[in-house]
Order: C-alpha cells, then structure tokens, then sequence
C-alpha cells in the first residue's frame, strides 16, 4: 500500500504532557509508522503505510482527551476565542485583585474580620468562573489518566482553598486562600501572553497560507467573436483554462503567460523584495501578486499538485519532524508531571512529620508544621510546568522553517535539520547543479546580421545544439529561410534574404572573408585562436561555424554555462570551513574547467564516475568520519543523496522535485545552500538554549520550593515567565539571520 500522510489540528492541548498522550494513542492505531504533535500550532502529523483513515486518527485522539479538527480553526475563529480568553481573563483579575490587596493588607499586621471568608468566596468563584477551563482540562486528563498543567493548577488553587476552609473551621492553619484566585488568574494571564506569542511565531506559515484561495478571472471565447470574462472561485479553475490577472491582484494559481507582460511580486515565495519582470512564456506561481501590467495565462496546475500547496504540505511535515534532541525532553516531560506530585505529596508529609528539624531552614518566623507543608506543597505543584520543556524545540522549528519557507529552503527531516549545520564536505555533481544544465552561447564572432541569418537557419534544425543559439538571438529579426537543407552530423545550409548560409561543424581550411579575417587576425594577436584559425575552445565547449556563400563569416562557442551563484556558494561554504568536493560523470577536462571556474580545488575533483561510484565517495568520507553533504539531480544521483548525510534538492522554477532530497531548495539555487546550514545552526543552536534554561529554571525552582523558600504566587509568575522566555527566544531567529 501507498503511505499516506495527515495534518490535522488537536483541540484542547496545554502542555507537552498532553502533547505526549496524543502521540501515545497515535502510534497505538495500527498502521501508523510515524507520529508528531505540536504544541505550538496545535497540530498533529502522521503517516501511515494506507491502513488507517481520518476516522481511525479521529477517535485516538480523543481516546487521549482531545478534540481532533480536521480543518484548522481560521483566522476569525481564532480571533474570537483570544477575545473570549481577553474577558475571563479580566473577570479573574477583577476578582483577584482586591484579594490580592486585602492580602497585603493583612500581612502587615493590620487584622481585617471576614477576610478568611472573602478569601474562599473568591477562589470558588474564580475556579469555576473564568478558571473553570483549567478544571476542565484537568478533569479530561485526569479521567484519560494522565496528567497536565492544569491538573497542577488545579491541585495548587484546590489546595489553597482548602486552608481558607480548614481555618475558617478553626484549625491551627494559615489561610492561603487568596491565592486561589490569584493562581488562576495568572495562570490564564500567562497561558494566554504565551499563546499570543505561538501565533506571532508563526507568521510566516500563516503568511504563505493566506496566498491561497480567493477567486480567479476566467476567459472564456476565442476572440473572433469576442471574449467573456466571468469570476469564479479557485476551487473549482481546472488545468488549461485561461485566466485574466490586472495590476495589483494575485495570480490565483499556477500557471504560463499566454499574452501581456508585468512586474510580479515573488516575496512570499522567494524571499526577492524586488519584483520579477515577466513576458510570454514565462511560468508564474499561484499566489505571487502582478504590482504591474495585464497578464493573460494558462493554468498548469491545480489543487494539491500548485506550488503553493505542496510548498505548505512540506513546511508543515518540517514542522512536525522530530529533531534528535528533543528526545531527552519527550521522556522528562513524559513523567515531569506525576513525578512532581507525588514529590509535592512527599514533601508536604515530611514538613508536617520532620518540622522541627526542618524549621530552621526557613529563616523567617514560625508558621507551623501545617501552614509551611501546604505552603511547599501549592509552591511545588504551580512552579513545575513541563511546558518550556515541551515548547523548546516545536517552537524553534516552527520559527525557523517558517522563515526558511519564505527564503526558499524546506527542511524535511529532522536528523537534516540538526545535521546540516555541521557538514564537513558537500559533495556537488556538475551538470544541472554547478552549471545550467542546457547549452548556451558564452561568445561569438558574428556581425548582427550573421548572428540573425545563423539563428534563422537554427530554427529549424533538430539538433540539440540549435535551441541555444536560437534563444541567444531571440532579440534579432530572423527571416525565413529558403532552400532549406540540413545534413546530420553536418549541419544546415540555406538561403536567408537570398544569401546562402551554412552553419555547422568548423572546417579549418574553410575561406575567410576579409572582415572576419580582420576579427581573426586581432584574436591571433590575443592568442585567442588555435590551429587553422579557429577560435580555441576549452574542454567543454563547442564550437560552430557559420559561413556565407562559402566563406566564413564567423564562429559561435556554445558550453553549459556555470550558474551565476556556483562561485560565491562555494566561496560561502568555504568560510564556514565547509569542504565543497565536485563529483561528475563527465571527462576530466571539462570537469577540471568548471571546478576553475567556481573555485573548487583540483585535487577535490573526481570525474568519469558512475552512480555507484559517487555511492563510494560519500561512503569513503563517512568512513573517515566526516559529516558528508550531497547537491545532486535527484536521478543519476538518488543513491548517494539518500547515503548523504544531508541531500539537497535545488528545484528550479515551479517544476520541483519534491522527494529528492532533506532540504529543498525551491528557489534561490545554489545560494541557498549556504543559508540552509546558517539556519540549521541558528535552529539547533536556539533549541539547545531553549533547552539548557528550560532544565536550568526546574533544577532551581523545584528544591526552591520544596524547601518552602518560593512564595506560590512567584512560582506561578516564575513559571509563565520561562515559558514565554522560550517562545521569545525562539522568535529572535527572525533578527538572526
């Protein structure tokens, strides 16, 4: 069976605990071979080998507690439940505050009758007021049997409610009662600062997904008799129809340029700030926007096969992957929440039974064994919230393959994306990676009207070679020839304006006329002609020659050009200490020609390889124990790309090869590479500060409060600052690159 892959949102999800039980019924339904869920846009994302559907997904996360949503909740959607968070938020405040200052009030030795009363009225209002979402959430995990944040939560604001009750009953014990509101309050306060932040995060995606969608202008008639222009959604536009795009609307789909011309905006796509001219028979990609000019096109693609949404299938499988080092997260957080209340029970026993020997740890005035056990125990149970755990990594990758997207880098996997920054050599096949790919002219000694009779006669030649000069003199007038011949493995002669014209392989003792004898006479002064006066080639390039009524009126050299960005890359990639190695299947000579050309040494070229031998060099490099990178086509190459450490798929155009490679780069070409392992780094390097904060905050704050050394009510602000910390952190990727 056909692997199939689902994205899909989860309802109801706080913290990593419950991120963990969601991905724990997941990999139960048979079939499922991967799972990953994330905490921070709520999603859930499987693949599973064709056995299992929607349904069978569906009810394994709500076996865990959850609602599974198939259509993520929109943007109003979204918007509306902020604003309803908003509301519950200010109620609980309205109530927590003036307890908060009664509190103080009391503290400070001023006694206030009823207060003990006020304080119980106002922690069950709260709790089942605007904090009754923390009780249902709680209640679901407790009945699914597991535990979150909310199940702490809920035991920390129980529990000090509890004291006001136990005093107002008259026994030898504190109230805490005001905290009650007050720890749902700031738990709600924080819970919904850090969601806010999780939406700034993701941005970017959201940014790409809006360019979906909408309406499109369809033609319809064939001109003679007139045209109907009629508006119809996306949706329903098919392959081959014909679409009508007016300055500043976006191209609704993917498609070729029939007729116009115009400026379009590729930002969202390419990450260009300027925009990109575009005539006939130039592609366009769904979603870019015309700031310019009337564009008629053709549809090319549609639905699930358009750029943009494969582009967006890929950044949210990116999203999901399951990077190396969150493993050791997984598992802490996995257990953090049982653990730390059976630690919170364990401590709070031994304060009330080992209290005179543990007072004078305290170092404040005496409270009583009671008051001090529940005053650890509502501490332990509010400060230790596994969710900077659980957001360290999701977070990062959600920031950073987000902006990778709008640069026009999607990184798939997640030992790629942890890998990529530390590659030690990249190994670079040639032909369609280092070069174009096609042949095309790099010079030539033609006059102008030579050069448009060639390009004439070449228009209707089959050889491989004719298209290139063709497209080299696509600006000129061409004529139509007459009297047409073309002889294979020879050439093609005609008569153009009534001259006759060859144009073919070189003949060295060909005639030449007198002005491209001159032309000649100066190039063997540069020694730039070879034997028989030919202009001199290198390896790996071609060389034609046009005649004119038998004599040579020039020549044209043709090669596979090197791409404009191949130097600098490499260049690039040598500052980061980074090994760029060619590897090719062609001749010696013009593999050695090339590698001149973009700066790769001589010794790092090996050349007249077969697939399997390019299996065996990256093999030799890992044997080495080198970290081995590979930019390859995706064919000839497919066994060492996937031998690779990291493999890198450049797609040009919207003709993307999706599956080619850990890292696609959909646009930018070779560039992007060097961007690529800028970006893994900067995403490891934040996980892993995510991460270290994340351990360090927990190993203070829990002894911290077990000793009964941090108030509840900094240990609630304490803990929704280190959540919102790694959020903040992981957003200044932004500025990082």
């Amino acid at each position: 069976m056909e692997s199939e892959h689902f994205s899909f949102a989860v309802g109801g999800m706080t913290c990593a605990s419950c991120v963990r039980f969601v991905e724990k019924e997941l990999v139960k339904v048979p079939g499922v071979d991967y799972v990953s869920v994330n905490l921070t846009d709520g999603k859930a994302y499987a693949v599973t080998d064709g056995r299992s559907e929607w349904t069978n997904l569906a009810a394994a996360v709500k076996k865990a507690g959850y609602e599974p949503l198939e259509e993520v909740p929109g943007e109003d959607e979204v918007e509306r439940d902020f604003r309803i968070a908003g509301r519950r938020i200010l109620v609980a405040w309205g109530v927590a505050i003036p307890a908060m200052v009664l509190m103080v009030i009391q503290m400070s030795g001023v006694h206030l009758p009823g207060l003990t009363l006020l304080e119980a009225i106002a922690g069950i209002g709260v709790l089942l007021g605007p904090g009754r979402m923390i009780l249902k959430g709680a209640w679901i995990a407790l009945t699914h049997r597991h535990a979150n944040m909310d199940v702490l939560v809920s035991l920390g604001t129980a529990a000090a409610w509890v004291t006001a009750i136990l005093a107002l009953a008259g026994l030898p014990i504190r109230s805490f009662g005001a905290l009650a509101p007050m720890l749902p309050a700031f738990h709600l306060t924080g819970r919904y600062i850090e969601a806010r932040l999780r939406r700034r995060a993701g941005a970017d995606l959201r940014a790409l997904m809006s360019m979906d969608g909408g309406s499109a202008r369809v033609l319809q008639g064939d001109g003679k008799d007139g045209r109907t222009v009629r508006e119809i959604p996306v949706e329903v536009v098919k392959m081959g129809m014909r679409l009508q795009v007016r300055t500043g609307e976006r191209i609704p789909l993917d498609g070729r340029i029939l007729s116009g011309s115009g400026a379009v905006g590729e930002a969202m796509v390419t990450g260009e700030p300027l925009p990109a001219a575009r005539t006939v028979g130039d592609e366009v990609i769904g979603g870019t926007v015309l700031e310019n000019g009337v564009l008629e096109i053709e549809v090319t693609r549609t639905g699930e096969d358009a750029f943009l949404a494969r582009m967006l299938t890929l950044v949210e499988q990116a999203q999901g992957v399951q990077v190396p080092l969150q493993a050791l997260a997984d598992r802490i957080a996995g257990v953090f929440v049982p653990v730390v209340f059976g630690l919170s029970m364990a401590v709070f026993a031994a304060w009330v039974v080992f209290y005179p020997a543990m007072q004078p740890m305290l170092g404040r005035a005496d409270s009583g064994p009671w008051t001090t056990a529940v005053f650890a125990m509502v501490s332990m149970l509010v400060v230790a919230c596994p969710c900077a755990l659980g957001l360290a990594t999701p977070m990062a990758l959600s920031v950073g393959s987000g902006l990778g997207a709008r640069r026009g880098l999607l990184i798939k996997g997640g030992e790629a994306m942890q890998v990529a920054g530390s590659l030690d050599v990249i190994l670079f096949d040639k032909t369609g990676t280092l070069t174009e790919g096609h042949p095309a002219v790099t010079s030539s000694t033609l006059e102008a009207h030579d050069a448009a009779a060639a390009a004439a006669l070449e228009g209707l030649s089959v050889h491989p070679l004719a298209r290139a000069v063709v497209e080299w003199a696509a600006d000129a007038a061409t004529p139509m020839p007459e009297d047409v011949n073309e002889t294979a493995g020879e050439g093609i002669e005609g008569r153009v304006n009534g001259v006759l014209y060859s144009v073919g392989r070189p003949t060295a003792d060909a005639a030449v006329d007198n002005a491209a004898g001159d032309r000649a006479a100066g190039k063997r002064a540069a020694g730039e002609l070879g034997a028989g006066g030919l202009p001199t080639v290198t390896p790996g390039e071609t060389l034609i020659e046009v005649c004119r009524e038998g004599r040579v009126a020039g020549h044209i050299t043709l090669a596979d050009p090197v791409k404009k960005e191949a130097a600098s890359a490499v260049s690039a990639l040598k500052k980061r200490g980074v090994r760029p190695v060619m590897i090719t299947g062609d001749a010696p000579g013009t593999a050695h020609a090339v590698a001149a050309l973009v700066g790769i040494p001589a010794d790092d070229v090996r050349s007249n390889l077969r697939p399997e031998d390019k299996l065996r060099i990256v093999q030799e490099f890992q044997q080495n124990g080198l970290r081995v990178g590979m930019s390859g086509d995706g064919i000839n190459d497919a066994a060492a790309l996937k031998a690779a450490d990291v493999g890198f798929a450049l797609a040009e155009g919207t003709d993307l090869s999706m599956e080619a490679g850990d890292i696609v780069i959909t646009r930018g070409g070779l560039g992007r590479i060097v961007e690529a392992l800028t970006l893994s780094s900067l995403i490891v390097k934040t996980i892993k500060s995510n991460l270290f904060w994340a351990f360090v905050y927990n190993i203070i704050a829990l002894p911290a409060a077990a000793l009964a050394l941090v108030h509840p009510l900094i240990a609630e602000v304490a803990m929704s600052l280190s959540s919102i910390g790694v959020v903040l952190n992981s957003i200044t990727i932004r500025k990082r690159i």
